[in-house]
């Protein structure tokens, strides 16, 4: 593609705020397609270190044949650090990617607003719902949608996205400039920590638990492959686990689902961050921070616990408001689970799924992993989330119906 044909008519350069893992990949990303971006952090010491974070991640790309030699010409001469926070005033777009906290977040909007930046905003928080970051007109919500990219940006397509009240020209301007990056924008409802985040939230705390009531790290990273799912100690190495504290947090506030919060592991480990694998070994450091655990965990109850902490995420993203066929779609073609797990509830039936649920908390009793109200109604009502291939419109009326209750 020549570099006309991938800009928009609207967007033709960018900026990017916030220069972590997820955000100087993201600039990475728009100057590699074509887009003149100019990257800032409020960090000197990042900024110091972009041209040469630059040169290692096209390196490393080309190694693996994930860029042309035009797109690393045009990293070269299309990503600009930017000296001053005031020097994104003037591009179309600007994505922020500053940490977890949505006072810090709004603080960068209002920053924006002081410096006469007018064009579209988007935010990749991993957490926050939009209506949180706008609640108190931090920035004109007609110009403003959430952007979540999956994380490793520069290799997978998935974008999920909420729109809000977002203006419609200028959704359909943001929606092209996805596309023109090669990438699938799903658009999805304002639920904290969106589909994806609420699947993956779910299924590393389960793993934490395991890891506290007796499994290795290698048996349960090679019970999730043995399920064709993402292993969840090798993931922790590229997430962290104070970002996950972080996100689970803020999930956790705004949604009220307590099991989020229940592993004391997770807090331990997000103090240091310590790998699970050195050298591709386990890290031996990782079990002086469990303690000593006599308890041992056989290979199906690992899967068994992997698989309904799955389940249970995927069925309370539906409860507060998703479509499930959406949710299947973003499970199978986002994070790649090979089964959409919502069908797969479907055909075991939603009383087996509390059963196994049962089963579990016995194996894993520090869990606590709970059905959703929507799960223990579809047992006791015999209900499924699909009618054929579509949504069972039962789900919606006892989604709405709950909504009703919860506003009296």
């Amino acid at each position: 593609m020549e570099k006309n044909q991938l800009m928009t008519a609207e967007i033709k350069n960018a900026g990017v705020l916030g220069l972590g893992v997820m955000g100087f990949d993201i600039a990475f990303l728009y100057a590699m397609k074509g887009y003149r971006t100019v990257a800032y952090d409020a960090a000197k010491q990042v900024m110091e270190a972009l041209l040469d974070r630059r040169e290692q991640t096209i390196e490393r790309l080309k190694k693996r044949n994930r860029i042309s030699d035009k797109e690393a010409q045009q990293v070269r001469t299309q990503l600009v650090p930017a000296m001053a926070f005031g020097e994104v005033a003037g591009v179309d777009i600007v994505t922020e990617a500053v940490s977890e906290s949505a006072k810090t977040k709004i603080a960068v909007y209002r920053a924006l607003g002081e410096i006469g930046f007018k064009g579209i905003l988007t935010t990749n928080t991993s957490s926050l719902p939009r209506r949180a970051l706008l609640s108190d007109g931090s920035y004109d919500g007609g110009k403003f949608a959430t952007t979540h990219f999956f994380n490793p940006v520069l290799y997978t397509r998935m974008v999920e996205v909420v729109r809000g009240d977002m203006d419609e020209n200028r959704f359909a301007s943001l929606v092209a400039f996805l596309k023109s990056l090669e990438r699938s924008p799903v658009e999805t409802e304002d639920i904290s920590g969106f589909v994806s985040n609420s699947i993956l939230m779910y299924y590393a705390v389960m793993a934490l638990h395991l890891l506290q009531s007796g499994a290795r790290i290698e048996q349960v990273d090679q019970a999730a492959k043995q399920l064709g799912l993402l292993p969840p100690f090798i993931s922790f190495d590229s997430w962290k686990p104070s970002i996950v504290e972080d996100v689970t947090r803020v999930m956790a506030e705004a949604r009220g689902d307590t099991f989020l919060r229940s592993s004391k592991l997770l807090s331990i480990l997000a103090r240091n961050n310590p790998a699970f694998y050195v050298a591709q070994k386990p890290n031996p450091q990782i079990y002086d921070c469990v303690g000593h655990q006599d308890a041992t965990a056989d290979s199906s109850s690992i899967e068994r616990a992997l698989k309904a902490a799955i389940y249970v995420a995927a069925a309370r993203v539906v409860e507060l408001g998703e479509d499930p066929i959406k949710v299947d779609f973003i499970c199978v073609g986002g994070i790649k689970i090979p089964q959409p797990p919502l069908k797969e509830i479907d055909h075991m039936g939603a009383a087996a799924v509390i059963k196994d649920l049962d089963a579990v908390n016995g194996a894993v009793p520090e869990a606590g992993l709970n059905p959703p109200k929507i799960l223990a109604a579809m047992a006791k009502e015999k209900q499924n989330f699909y009618r054929g291939e579509l949504a069972n419109p039962w789900i919606r009326s006892f989604v709405e119906q709950q909504r009703s209750h919860a506003s009296h």
